[in-house]
């Protein structure tokens, strides 16, 4: 355990060198380092550790998707991708709805339901924002 004193303030910090280890890791994929060399800095010997070792954030991979869907686009002369389409909250609801009226089991029903009501939340809390 450690202190850390930031603005006259103390802090006890409770932190190993694996946690920095694997924070290290994590940023330095997330900020765009090939894995083969994050996996050569840390020396592990098979990419699978490394791979284990550090968490991507959707942001990432998202970005890596997308810059690698142009790139295969550009290959086969594809029209780039469109935005997706935007639907309003009663239409989304309307087709969570549409999903419910089938034949589903019981975990499909909560799921269902579940993000029905998460549409409906954020639909609210749009309208406050508004």
């Amino acid at each position: 355990m450690g202190e850390t004193v930031a603005h006259g303030i103390i802090a006890v910090v409770d932190i190993t060198p694996h946690q920095l280890r694997h924070s290290c890791a994590t940023l330095l994929l997330n900020a765009g380092t090939p894995v083969l060399s994050v996996q050569s800095l840390l020396g592990h010997e098979k990419l699978d550790t490394t791979l284990g070792y550090a968490r991507l954030y959707d942001g990432t991979i998202a970005a890596d998707y997308y810059y690698a869907m142009s790139q295969v686009e550009r290959l086969f002369h594809l029209p780039e991708s469109r935005p997706a389409p935007f639907y309003t909250p009663a239409e989304l609801v309307a087709l969570v709805d549409s999903l419910g009226s089938g034949t589903l089991n019981e975990h499909q029903r909560e799921t269902v339901q579940t993000l029905r009501e998460g549409i409906l939340s954020l639909a609210s809390k749009e309208e406050v924002m508004v």
